[in-house]
C-alpha cells in the first residue's frame, strides 16, 4: 500500500503544476475549451478519458472497462482495484471501498486518513488525491470540477445498475449534496486547496464561458511572457513619436468583438498586422450610465431584445480585459479605453492603464471630466465632437499640467459628408502645440 502512495506523489511531484482539472462526463463539459488546459494536471473520472485523456484517470466499475478498453487505454495511469486488468505499467493498485456512513464527518475522516483507496463516491476520491497533491507540492492548489452537472437527460450504456433515468438523478442529486456540503467548509480545513465547481449552479465559481475566459487569458499570459507591459509600449510609442512627429494610428473597436473572447483575439492580430499603432476600446457602467427606461427599449441582438441586453453582452468583464492586455502584449501593440463613467474609471485602474480617452459624448459632464483628470496620473485623449471654442478652452485650461494630452477633432456624424469634416481644425491645434503647450498634441 505504501508504494502505490509513493508511486502517486512521485507523479504528482513530477507534474510541475499547481492546477487540476477534474473531468466528468455532464452536457456542460462539451462547451469548455478542453484543449487549453495544457497547464493543468488532468485527472479522469471513470470512462472521460474519451473526452480528454488525462494523467490519471480513477474507476472501480468493471462495466466502465470496455469503455476505457475500447479507448485503447489513453490516460497515463489508473488507479484501479486488481480485479480490473490494466497494462501493468500504467495501472496502480488500490484499495477500493464503499463508501458506507452517510456522515459528513465520515468525509472528513477520509480526508485525514494517510492511505488513499477509492471509494464508490469517486468524486471525494479526487479530493481526496488534491489534499495528497498539495502536501507533496507545497504550494497553493486549485482545483477545477468540469462536467458535474449532477443531472442526466437520459440513461447510458453501463447504467444498468441504477435502473432507470429517475433513479438515476436521485443518485446524482445526493451526490451532489454531498459534494455541494464539502465545498461550503472545505477552505476552513484546507485553505491552500482551492476547489472551484464550473456550471450554473449557486455554488460554482464559474460559469462555463468564464471558465473558457480564464484559460484563455492564462494561454495569453503564457505567450506574452517575456513582453513588454503596455505602458512601456506605450511610452516607447510617445518616444518615437517626439522624435519623427508621426502620427499616431489607432484601431478603434468600440463594440464590433461583440463580447466574444475569439473575435476579440483576431482583431488584436488584425489591428497589428495592418499597421496600426494602438488598440482603443470603451468601458462604460450599464446600469449607471442608461437610465431603467433607455435600458427596456426595443433592440435587437444576439444578446436579447432590449438595449440593455445588447449593453450588458458587449461590455468587457475583467477576464476580457486581462485578454486583451495579455495578447496585446503579445502582439506587441499598446492599448488604452474610453472611460464614459465613473464606475468605469475606478474599473479600469486594476490594469496597467497609462492612457484614458474622454470623449466628446460626455462633453457636457464637466465635473466628471474634472474628477477623472484630477485622480488620473497618466496621459488622456480628449475629443472634441459635439463641442465649441468654449470647450476647448476648458479643455487647455484643466488637462494639461504634468501629462501628454492628445486633442483630437471628431465630427459626430456617420458617415461625415465632406463639408463637415472641419480638418483645418487640427491646423489651429498644431499651432498652440508649436506656440504655448509643447506636451500638447494634435
Amino acid at each position: 500500500m505504501e508504494n502505490y502512495l509513493n508511486q502517486i506523489k512521485s507523479i504528482f511531484s513530477k507534474s510541475g503544476k499547481n492546477k487540476i482539472a477534474i473531468i466528468g462526463k455532464g452536457q456542460s463539459v462539451s462547451d469548455i475549451k478542453l484543449d487549453l488546459l495544457k497547464d493543468f494536471f488532468i485527472i479522469n473520472i471513470n470512462d472521460s478519458e474519451k473526452l480528454l485523456p488525462g494523467d490519471l484517470a480513477l474507476f472501480y466499475r468493471p462495466d466502465f472497462f470496455d469503455q476505457i478498453k475500447n479507448n485503447n487505454f489513453k490516460a497515463k495511469h489508473y488507479l484501479a482495484p486488481s480485479y480490473i486488468k490494466i497494462p501493468d505499467h500504467k495501472h496502480i493498485e488500490v484499495k477500493y471501498a464503499p463508501f458506507g456512513k452517510e456522515s459528513f464527518e465520515y468525509t472528513y475522516d477520509y480526508f485525514l486518513e494517510e492511505n488513499f483507496y477509492l471509494t464508490d463516491y469517486i468524486i471525494l476520491s479526487t479530493i481526496k488525491l488534491s489534499v495528497v497533491f498539495q502536501k507533496e507540492i507545497r504550494k497553493p492548489l486549485e482545483v477545477y470540477f468540469l462536467g458535474f452537472d449532477f443531472y442526466a437527460a437520459s440513461i447510458n450504456s453501463g447504467d444498468y445498475e441504477m435502473h432507470d433515468l429517475q433513479y438515476k438523478n436521485v443518485v446524482l442529486k445526493t451526490q451532489e449534496s454531498y459534494f455541494a456540503d464539502i465545498l461550503n467548509s472545505f477552505t476552513e480545513q484546507y485553505p491552500t486547496i482551492s476547489l472551484n465547481h464550473i456550471g450554473d449552479k449557486n455554488y460554482s465559481k464559474f460559469t462555463v464561458k468564464n471558465f473558457n475566459n480564464y484559460l484563455l487569458n492564462i494561454q495569453n499570459e503564457t505567450r506574452a511572457r517575456g513582453k513588454a507591459s503596455n505602458s512601456t509600449m506605450y511610452r516607447n510609442l510617445i518616444e518615437e513619436v517626439k522624435e519623427t512627429n508621426k502620427v499616431i494610428v489607432v484601431a478603434e473597436f468600440t463594440n464590433n468583438h461583440i463580447g466574444d473572447p475569439n473575435r476579440l483575439i483576431k482583431m488584436i492580430e488584425l489591428a497589428k498586422e495592418s499597421g496600426a499603432d494602438m488598440v482603443k476600446l470603451q468601458k462604460r457602467d450599464v446600469n449607471t450610465f442608461y437610465t431603467p427606461d433607455e435600458l427596456l427599449k426595443p433592440y435587437s441582438s444576439p444578446f436579447g431584445k432590449t438595449l440593455g441586453a445588447y449593453r450588458n453582452g458587449v461590455e468587457l468583464d475583467t477576464e476580457l480585459f486581462d485578454l486583451v492586455d495579455a495578447e496585446c502584449r503579445k502582439n506587441e501593440i499598446p492599448w488604452f479605453t474610453s472611460v464614459l463613467d465613473w464606475h468605469s474609471y475606478e474599473f479600469m485602474l486594476q490594469f496597467d492603464t497609462v492612457l484614458i480617452k474622454l470623449p466628446s459624448t460626455i462633453s457636457n459632464h464637466k465635473n466628471y471630466l474634472l474628477k477623472v483628470g484630477q485622480d488620473f496620473k497618466g496621459d488622456l485623449v480628449i475629443s472634441t465632437g459635439f463641442t465649441d471654442k468654449q470647450y476647448e478652452s476648458f479643455v487647455l485650461e484643466n488637462f494639461l499640467e504634468n501629462r501628454n494630452l492628445f486633442l483630437l477633432q471628431c465630427t459626430s456624424s456617420y458617415p461625415t459628408p465632406p463639408e463637415a469634416c472641419q480638418i483645418a481644425v487640427v491646423r489651429h491645434y498644431d499651432e498652440l502645440s508649436q506656440s504655448q503647450y509643447p506636451n500638447l498634441y494634435p
